[in-house]
Formats: structure tokens, C-alpha cells, sequence
């Protein structure tokens, strides 16, 4: 993002039940914008459920070190809360929001009654969140509403967000961060030098991340093409599926087409992604699709289902193919595995166009976010969110 020249900073408090040392989306974005809003120049404090410590150059505050107690009974961080919300002027709350999220709703409900401006993003499939914020919302705090202006990481989820809560406003889209151009290959792009169509998938090996289906589906997609076709599939990630899903791809005849990596850090990530010609992303409910943009951002193009996240930034057949359910991608994927010209008339379309969605789009949709809180509160005096 540009240099805010002379500008004097904000004070920001992120909330997120979980967050570093947990892994995984949420805590690595949250993480990420703090990061880069302390770059920017602004006093950020993170306030979380998480009561194990990390070692980041970042103010966490944490909740109560026994994880269920936080979760059930979030209250009793209430001393911690008041603190932070008390300690000085803040000029935005800017909460997030997953399926359980009884902390960042507690501080939301403790910030509107301070009348703390509150921007709230939406990072899981929103009717899960709505279900889940509404019943733990009424069972723990009562009726009473937050006041906040709400954003989604994705056109999908805004739309969600949008139909569930009809009088909450306009409702923005906050994409992920992600640095796509450190993701950028080097060099002219190749060719399928080899009859091996190389695909890869990148993702915690649980059940929602739907690999077991993916395995399935490739099953499928093999009985449709001569049986000397040649495809090698990479999946990386850990998980507590790992045995369910070896087992699975031993029982399909899939273990000369399929390997599980295990873990890989982000340059290793990066060096497999240049070297392989296709990117699946295989979840039926991903709210945005953070590897999937990596991939992309890579020159790969993706593969992946029209309605989630990832079709804010995949172009069908330009940047990679959108399916519309299951049967089209057995179908497309099939197709794909014996006509290796498309696939490299994919890789060169994507690795000629830039990336839609970028580190830059998504930090200055986050400071429009933060103007349209603060615009909730005319007559309040605070430090205004930076313009584009």
C-alpha cells in the first residue's frame, strides 16, 4: 500500500476468538492486517480467546488460558476488555467473525455501549455465522443489537450478510491480504513439457476443506480418460484426516496419481506451485480461498466452484475454469487431463493478466470500512480512517 504521509495514525482494535498461536486463516489475516496497519502507522491492539502466548511484535491481549471457559462464558474476560476499551480513545473496533465467535460479539456489544466505532468482517459462510452469532447473541448477552457497519471476504458472503440482515446497511467486500506478487513466477512460462498434467491442492486436511470429496471426484474423472493417462495430483497440508484420506486414495487406486505432502512452508509452497500446471480449489462453502489466490497470484490457473469466494478473482476460462457442481468438475477435469493445449492456453492467459485482487485492494477497502464506522458517530471526535 502507499505511504500515508503525515498522517497521524489511528488507534485500532482487531478482535478474533482465535489467533496466532492457532493456525489457520482467520488468525493468519488478522494477524496480517495488524502487521501492516503497525507499518502504516497506527496504534493496533489485538484483543483474543486465545489464552496461549506468541512471540509477535504485536499488543495481544488474551483471554482466560482455559480455551472452553472463554468460549462458554466469555464474560469473565471482562476485566481484560474494559481495559483495553477504557485504556485510551479508540477509533475503530474492527471485529472478526467466524462460525463461533463469542468474544469478538461480547467486545462488539462493549464497544457499541461505549460508542466505539465497530466494523465487523465476516470470514466463514455467513448462514453458519448468522445461525451461530444470533443463538450465542440471545443465550449469553439478550436482545439488545450491535451497532456496527458489516463487510464480508467475499462478494458471496457480502450477498449472505446483505439478505440475512436487510436493515444492517450497505455491506462491504474486505478481500483476504495477499501479497500476490511475492507469489509471481519468474521467467517465460513453459509449456506441458510432459505427458504428467501436474495439479496441486493446498489446505488443512479436515473434513470441511472437502479433499475426501476431491479424491472422490478424481476417481471419477480418471474412468472417463484412457487408462495410460498420466496425472500426478500434490496435496499439501496437515491435518487429523491424513490416515482417513490415505486409506481412501489406497481403496480407489489412486496411489500412483495422488501424494500427500504434508506440511510445506510458504517458499516451498511457492517453488511447487511454478512447477505444477493446474490449482484445485476443492471446498463447496470457501468463503474466500486464500491458497487458491496464492495460486493464482503463482501464474497457476484454478479450478474451483462459481458460487464461493474464489470467483471474486477467477475469471472462467481465463484464469482458471468456475463448475457449477460436482458432475461438471468430474467432467471438466476429465477433459482437462487430455487436452493438455487448453490447459496451457490457461497458464499463459493467467500469467499475463494481473491479479484482480490484491495486498493494496484489500488494505484500502479496509480504511473505507473503517470511515463508513466512523460515520456512525458524526459528532464524536476521533482520528478519521485514511482515503483512497
Amino acid at each position: 500500500m502507499p505511504e500515508i504521509v503525515g498522517y497521524p495514525g489511528m488507534r485500532i482494535v482487531h478482535v478474533a476468538d482465535s489467533f496466532a498461536p492457532d493456525v489457520g486463516g482467520i488468525e493468519s489475516q488478522v494477524e496480517a492486517l495488524a502487521r501492516q496497519q503497525t507499518a502504516d502507522g497506527h496504534d493496533v491492539s489485538v484483543i483474543t480467546a486465545v489464552g496461549d502466548d506468541a512471540d509477535l511484535p504485536l499488543d495481544v491481549h488474551r483471554g482466560l488460558r482455559t480455551r472452553w471457559l472463554t468460549v462458554a462464558f466469555p464474560w469473565l474476560n471482562h476485566r481484560m476488555v474494559a481495559e483495553v476499551l477504557n485504556d485510551r480513545q479508540i477509533d475503530v473496533v474492527h471485529a472478526h467473525f467466524t462460525v463461533i465467535s463469542p468474544i469478538a460479539i461480547y467486545v462488539v456489544r462493549a464497544a457499541s455501549k461505549r460508542g466505539i466505532p465497530v466494523a465487523v468482517t465476516v470470514h466463514s459462510v455467513w448462514w453458519k455465522v448468522a445461525i451461530a452469532t444470533r443463538v450465542s447473541s440471545m443465550a449469553f448477552f439478550g436482545p439488545s443489537r450491535m451497532r456496527a457497519v458489516y463487510s464480508g471476504v467475499s462478494s458471496m458472503v457480502a450477498g449472505h450478510i446483505a439478505r440475512t440482515l436487510p436493515k444492517a446497511g450497505p455491506v462491504s467486500v474486505l478481500p483476504n491480504l495477499v501479497d500476490v506478487q511475492w507469489w509471481a513466477p519468474h521467467g517465460p512460462t513453459r509449456a506441458t513439457a510432459t505427458p504428467v498434467l501436474r495439479l496441486m491442492l493446498v489446505g488443512r486436511l479436515k473434513k470441511r476443506k472437502h479433499i475426501d470429496g476431491f479424491i472422490d471426484i478424481l476417481a471419477r474423472a480418471r474412468a472417463l480418460v484412457p487408462a495410460d493417462t498420466r496425472v500426478q495430483v500434490d496435496i499439501v497440508g496437515e491435518g487429523p484426516r491424513r490416515d482417513d484420506l490415505q486409506e481412501q486414495i489406497g481403496r480407489l487406486g489412486l496411489t500412483d496419481w495422488v501424494t500427500l505432502l504434508g506440511h510445506r512452508d510458504p517458499t516451498q509452497i511457492r517453488d511447487l506451485l511454478h512447477a505444477c500446471d493446474l490449482f484445485v480449489a476443492p471446498s463447496r462453502q470457501e468463503a474466500f480461498g486464500i491458497a487458491a489466490l496464492e495460486a493464482r497470484g503463482a501464474g497457476v490457473p484454478v479450478v474451483g466452484y462459481s458460487y464461493t469466494g474464489v470467483a471474486d478473482f477467477i475469471e472462467h476460462d481465463v484464469e482458471g475454469l468456475l463448475v457449477a457442481d460436482e458432475v461438471d468438475l468430474v467432467t471438466t477435469l476429465a477433459k482437462l487431463f487430455v487436452d493438455h493445449s487448453h490447459v496451457d492456453a490457461l497458464r499463459r492467459s493467467t500469467r499475463d493478466r494481473p491479479a484482480s485482487v490484491t495486498r493494496a485492494d484489500a488494505m484500502a477497502a479496509t480504511y473505507r470500512l473503517y470511515r463508513r464506522a466512523q460515520a456512525m458517530y458524526p459528532g464524536r471526535k476521533q482520528t478519521l480512517a485514511p482515503e483512497d
